[in-house]
Protein backbone atom coordinates (compact mmCIF):
# COMPACT_ATOMS: atom_id res chain seq x y z
CA UNK A 1 0.00 0.00 0.00
CA UNK A 2 1.59 3.44 -1.23
CA UNK A 3 1.77 6.24 0.67
CA UNK A 4 1.67 9.33 -1.02
CA UNK A 5 4.37 12.41 0.47
CA UNK A 6 2.21 15.21 -0.55
CA UNK A 7 -0.77 16.12 1.83
CA UNK A 8 -2.47 18.13 3.73
CA UNK A 9 -4.81 18.10 6.54
CA UNK A 10 -6.99 20.66 8.72
CA UNK A 11 -8.89 20.23 12.33
CA UNK A 12 -10.83 23.32 13.81
CA UNK A 13 -12.67 22.42 17.45
CA UNK A 14 -13.73 24.04 20.48
CA UNK A 15 -12.19 22.78 23.96
CA UNK A 16 -13.31 23.92 27.07
CA UNK A 17 -9.58 26.13 27.08
CA UNK A 18 -9.88 27.39 23.89
CA UNK A 19 -10.30 27.43 20.09
CA UNK A 20 -7.66 25.31 18.32
CA UNK A 21 -6.85 25.35 14.66
CA UNK A 22 -3.88 22.82 13.18
CA UNK A 23 -2.89 22.71 9.74
CA UNK A 24 -0.94 19.69 8.37
CA UNK A 25 1.10 20.20 5.46
CA UNK A 26 3.67 17.62 4.21
CA UNK A 27 5.93 17.93 0.54
CA UNK A 28 8.76 15.84 -1.05
CA UNK A 29 11.49 15.81 0.83
CA UNK A 30 14.53 12.62 0.65
CA UNK A 31 14.52 12.57 4.12
CA UNK A 32 12.11 13.26 6.76
CA UNK A 33 12.02 17.21 8.39
CA UNK A 34 9.63 18.41 10.69
CA UNK A 35 8.48 21.47 11.19
CA UNK A 36 6.15 22.72 14.01
CA UNK A 37 4.58 26.48 14.49
CA UNK A 38 3.24 26.83 18.12
CA UNK A 39 1.84 29.86 19.54
CA UNK A 40 4.45 31.08 22.08
CA UNK A 41 1.68 30.20 25.28
CA UNK A 42 1.79 26.35 23.89
CA UNK A 43 5.92 26.40 23.14
CA UNK A 44 6.29 23.58 25.73
CA UNK A 45 4.61 21.31 23.51
CA UNK A 46 6.68 21.61 20.53
CA UNK A 47 9.03 17.65 21.63
CA UNK A 48 5.70 16.19 22.44
CA UNK A 49 3.88 17.38 19.39
CA UNK A 50 6.34 15.72 17.37
CA UNK A 51 6.51 12.81 19.32
CA UNK A 52 2.48 12.24 18.47
CA UNK A 53 3.79 12.90 14.57
CA UNK A 54 6.66 10.48 13.89
CA UNK A 55 4.69 7.19 13.93
CA UNK A 56 3.16 8.13 11.21
CA UNK A 57 5.85 9.39 8.84
CA UNK A 58 8.66 7.96 7.02
CA UNK A 59 9.87 11.06 5.10
CA UNK A 60 8.78 14.29 3.44
CA UNK A 61 9.13 17.91 4.77
CA UNK A 62 6.17 18.49 7.36
CA UNK A 63 4.93 21.76 8.66
CA UNK A 64 2.46 21.83 11.42
CA UNK A 65 1.11 25.47 12.12
CA UNK A 66 -0.77 25.61 15.12
CA UNK A 67 -3.07 28.84 16.20
CA UNK A 68 -5.51 29.43 19.57
CA UNK A 69 -7.79 31.28 20.49
CA UNK A 70 -7.68 31.32 24.45
CA UNK A 71 -10.87 31.30 26.66
CA UNK A 72 -10.36 32.28 30.45
CA UNK A 73 -7.08 30.56 31.88
CA UNK A 74 -3.43 31.04 29.39
CA UNK A 75 -1.34 28.04 29.66
CA UNK A 76 1.17 30.21 31.60
CA UNK A 77 1.02 32.34 34.72
CA UNK A 78 2.88 36.04 33.91
CA UNK A 79 4.92 37.79 36.90
CA UNK A 80 5.87 40.87 36.81
CA UNK A 81 10.03 42.03 37.98
CA UNK A 82 9.18 44.38 40.77
CA UNK A 83 12.84 45.21 41.65
CA UNK A 84 13.71 45.62 37.87
CA UNK A 85 10.58 47.94 37.79
CA UNK A 86 11.48 50.20 40.49
CA UNK A 87 15.17 50.64 39.31
CA UNK A 88 14.31 51.69 35.88
CA UNK A 89 11.65 53.98 38.31
CA UNK A 90 14.06 55.50 39.80
CA UNK A 91 16.74 56.07 36.96
CA UNK A 92 13.69 57.80 35.16
CA UNK A 93 13.10 60.51 38.25
CA UNK A 94 17.07 60.87 38.40
CA UNK A 95 16.73 61.86 34.73
CA UNK A 96 14.21 64.44 35.23
CA UNK A 97 15.79 65.99 38.02
CA UNK A 98 19.26 66.00 36.82
CA UNK A 99 18.26 67.35 33.43
CA UNK A 100 15.13 69.68 35.03
CA UNK A 101 12.52 68.00 32.83
CA UNK A 102 9.64 69.09 34.96
CA UNK A 103 7.49 68.97 31.88
CA UNK A 104 8.02 65.13 31.75
CA UNK A 105 7.86 64.41 35.31
CA UNK A 106 4.72 62.17 35.12
CA UNK A 107 6.62 58.60 35.14
CA UNK A 108 5.10 56.18 31.55
CA UNK A 109 4.90 53.22 31.09
CA UNK A 110 5.36 53.13 27.69
CA UNK A 111 9.31 53.61 29.12
CA UNK A 112 9.12 49.75 30.25
CA UNK A 113 7.77 48.44 26.86
CA UNK A 114 11.53 47.84 25.61
CA UNK A 115 12.73 46.45 29.10
CA UNK A 116 13.96 42.68 29.14
CA UNK A 117 13.04 40.43 31.89
CA UNK A 118 10.55 43.10 32.90
CA UNK A 119 7.81 40.25 32.96
CA UNK A 120 8.48 36.18 33.38
CA UNK A 121 6.35 33.60 32.25
CA UNK A 122 6.00 30.24 33.88
CA UNK A 123 4.30 27.34 32.86
CA UNK A 124 0.77 26.84 34.49
CA UNK A 125 0.96 23.38 35.76
CA UNK A 126 -2.67 23.36 36.94
CA UNK A 127 -3.75 23.87 33.42
CA UNK A 128 -0.98 22.04 31.77
CA UNK A 129 -2.83 18.99 31.27
CA UNK A 130 -5.86 20.86 29.77
CA UNK A 131 -4.26 22.11 26.98
CA UNK A 132 -2.21 19.18 26.35
CA UNK A 133 -5.60 17.15 25.74
CA UNK A 134 -6.77 19.70 23.31
CA UNK A 135 -4.48 20.05 21.62
CA UNK A 136 -3.43 16.27 20.81
CA UNK A 137 -7.18 15.91 19.88
CA UNK A 138 -6.86 18.93 17.17
CA UNK A 139 -4.07 17.17 16.28
CA UNK A 140 -5.29 13.92 15.69
CA UNK A 141 -8.22 15.05 13.45
CA UNK A 142 -6.01 17.20 11.38
CA UNK A 143 -3.79 14.05 10.76
CA UNK A 144 -6.84 11.92 10.32
CA UNK A 145 -7.44 13.92 6.98
CA UNK A 146 -3.79 13.65 6.41
CA UNK A 147 -3.17 10.87 6.27
CA UNK A 148 -6.58 10.27 4.17
CA UNK A 149 -5.57 12.15 1.29
CA UNK A 150 -1.79 10.19 1.66
CA UNK A 151 -3.22 7.12 0.84
CA UNK A 152 -5.77 8.38 -1.74
CA UNK A 153 -2.94 10.13 -3.82
CA UNK A 154 -0.81 6.51 -2.70
CA UNK A 155 -3.54 4.56 -4.62
CA UNK A 156 -3.81 6.70 -7.78
CA UNK A 157 0.09 6.33 -8.11
CA UNK A 158 0.24 2.89 -7.18
CA UNK A 159 -2.52 2.46 -10.12
CA UNK A 160 -0.49 4.75 -12.52
CA UNK A 161 2.86 2.44 -11.82
CA UNK A 162 1.53 -0.89 -12.28
CA UNK A 163 -0.01 -0.26 -15.59
CA UNK A 164 3.47 1.01 -16.67
CA UNK A 165 5.08 -2.12 -15.33
CA UNK A 166 2.79 -4.17 -17.48
CA UNK A 167 3.63 -1.93 -20.49
CA UNK A 168 7.46 -3.18 -19.29
CA UNK A 169 6.78 -6.52 -19.10
CA UNK A 170 5.17 -6.73 -23.00
CA UNK A 171 8.51 -4.80 -24.02
CA UNK A 172 10.14 -7.29 -22.42
CA UNK A 173 8.54 -10.44 -24.41
CA UNK A 174 9.95 -8.75 -27.34
CA UNK A 175 13.07 -8.46 -26.06
CA UNK A 176 12.97 -12.19 -24.96
CA UNK A 177 11.60 -13.21 -28.56
CA UNK A 178 14.10 -11.53 -30.87
CA UNK A 179 16.93 -12.46 -28.71
CA UNK A 180 18.07 -16.23 -30.08
CA UNK A 181 17.60 -14.35 -33.77
CA UNK A 182 20.47 -12.13 -33.22
CA UNK A 183 23.42 -14.39 -33.78
CA UNK A 184 21.34 -16.08 -36.53
CA UNK A 185 20.89 -12.91 -37.97
CA UNK A 186 24.68 -11.99 -37.53
CA UNK A 187 25.80 -15.36 -39.02
CA UNK A 188 23.98 -14.73 -42.44
CA UNK A 189 25.29 -11.10 -42.47
CA UNK A 190 29.02 -12.80 -42.05
CA UNK A 191 28.32 -15.19 -44.64
CA UNK A 192 26.83 -13.30 -46.82
CA UNK A 193 29.91 -10.64 -46.45
CA UNK A 194 32.16 -13.05 -47.34
CA UNK A 195 30.18 -14.76 -50.17
CA UNK A 196 30.82 -10.55 -51.48
CA UNK A 197 34.01 -11.44 -50.98
CA UNK A 198 34.62 -15.05 -52.60
CA UNK A 199 31.36 -16.18 -53.67
CA UNK A 200 30.73 -19.39 -53.19
CA UNK A 201 33.84 -20.27 -51.14
CA UNK A 202 34.43 -19.95 -47.42
CA UNK A 203 38.53 -20.47 -46.87
CA UNK A 204 37.99 -21.48 -43.09
CA UNK A 205 34.62 -22.03 -42.06
CA UNK A 206 35.58 -23.33 -38.30
CA UNK A 207 37.26 -19.34 -38.40
CA UNK A 208 33.41 -18.10 -39.12
CA UNK A 209 32.33 -20.36 -36.28
CA UNK A 210 34.64 -18.92 -33.79
CA UNK A 211 33.94 -15.39 -34.92
CA UNK A 212 29.79 -16.03 -34.22
CA UNK A 213 30.67 -17.66 -31.00
CA UNK A 214 32.52 -15.00 -30.26
CA UNK A 215 30.15 -12.48 -30.93
CA UNK A 216 27.13 -14.53 -29.59
CA UNK A 217 28.94 -14.15 -26.10
CA UNK A 218 29.64 -10.68 -26.55
CA UNK A 219 25.83 -10.17 -26.98
CA UNK A 220 24.12 -12.52 -24.70
CA UNK A 221 21.95 -10.50 -22.40
CA UNK A 222 20.63 -13.65 -20.39
CA UNK A 223 21.94 -12.52 -17.28
CA UNK A 224 20.79 -9.28 -17.26
CA UNK A 225 17.35 -10.40 -18.73
CA UNK A 226 17.32 -12.58 -15.65
CA UNK A 227 18.38 -10.28 -12.99
CA UNK A 228 15.95 -7.27 -15.08
CA UNK A 229 12.87 -9.87 -14.06
CA UNK A 230 14.12 -10.61 -10.66
CA UNK A 231 14.41 -6.86 -9.59
CA UNK A 232 10.95 -6.14 -11.42
CA UNK A 233 8.96 -8.53 -9.14
CA UNK A 234 10.59 -7.16 -6.05
CA UNK A 235 9.33 -3.71 -6.90
CA UNK A 236 6.15 -5.51 -8.01
CA UNK A 237 5.95 -7.07 -4.77
CA UNK A 238 6.77 -3.66 -3.02
CA UNK A 239 3.71 -1.87 -4.60
CA UNK A 240 1.12 -4.24 -3.99
CA UNK A 241 2.22 -4.88 -0.24
CA UNK A 242 1.51 -4.06 3.20
CA UNK A 243 4.46 -1.91 3.69
CA UNK A 244 3.42 1.42 4.55
CA UNK A 245 6.84 3.26 3.67
CA UNK A 246 8.60 1.64 0.50
CA UNK A 247 9.65 5.19 -1.37
CA UNK A 248 13.51 4.78 -0.36
CA UNK A 249 13.63 1.08 -1.44
CA UNK A 250 11.84 1.07 -4.76
CA UNK A 251 14.31 4.11 -5.70
CA UNK A 252 17.17 1.73 -4.89
CA UNK A 253 15.39 -1.00 -7.48
CA UNK A 254 14.66 1.57 -10.02
CA UNK A 255 18.47 2.01 -10.13
CA UNK A 256 19.73 -1.89 -10.72
CA UNK A 257 16.60 -1.48 -13.59
CA UNK A 258 18.22 1.03 -15.29
CA UNK A 259 21.26 -0.49 -14.58
CA UNK A 260 20.17 -3.58 -16.15
CA UNK A 261 18.29 -2.12 -19.43
CA UNK A 262 21.23 -0.32 -20.26
CA UNK A 263 23.59 -2.99 -19.93
CA UNK A 264 21.28 -4.84 -22.55
CA UNK A 265 20.90 -1.81 -24.57
CA UNK A 266 24.68 -1.42 -25.02
CA UNK A 267 25.26 -5.40 -25.72
CA UNK A 268 22.06 -5.66 -28.49
CA UNK A 269 22.50 -4.86 -32.40
CA UNK A 270 18.86 -5.85 -33.27
CA UNK A 271 16.80 -3.35 -33.91
CA UNK A 272 13.72 -4.40 -32.48
CA UNK A 273 15.10 -5.25 -29.64
CA UNK A 274 16.64 -2.04 -29.32
CA UNK A 275 13.52 -0.67 -29.68
CA UNK A 276 12.03 -2.21 -26.88
CA UNK A 277 14.91 -1.38 -24.68
CA UNK A 278 13.88 2.33 -25.77
CA UNK A 279 10.09 1.82 -24.73
CA UNK A 280 11.54 0.02 -21.12
CA UNK A 281 13.69 2.75 -20.26
CA UNK A 282 11.23 5.62 -20.92
CA UNK A 283 8.66 3.74 -18.64
CA UNK A 284 10.91 3.44 -16.13
CA UNK A 285 11.93 7.34 -16.09
CA UNK A 286 7.84 8.03 -15.75
CA UNK A 287 7.91 5.75 -12.87
CA UNK A 288 10.76 7.20 -11.21
CA UNK A 289 9.67 10.33 -11.26
CA UNK A 290 6.25 8.84 -9.64
CA UNK A 291 8.28 7.26 -7.18
CA UNK A 292 9.86 10.53 -6.18
CA UNK A 293 5.96 11.05 -4.08
CA UNK A 294 5.50 7.96 -2.67
CA UNK A 295 6.93 7.67 1.43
Amino acid sequence: MLKSMTAYGRASINTKVGHFIIEIQSVNRKFLEVNVFLPRELGQFDIELKKWLMPHLARGQITVKVNVTFEGAVPFIVRPNLPLARQLKAAWDEIINDLDLHAEKEFRLTLLEEADGLLSYEENRAEEENYRVALKEALEIALKGFMQMKYQEGAVLQLDIASRLETIRKSLAVVEEKKPTATVKYRDKLIARLNEIAPGFIENEDRVLREIAIFAEKIDISEELTRFYCHLSHFEELINGESLSVGKTLEFILQELNREINTMGSKSSDLEIARAVIDIKSELERIREQIQNIE
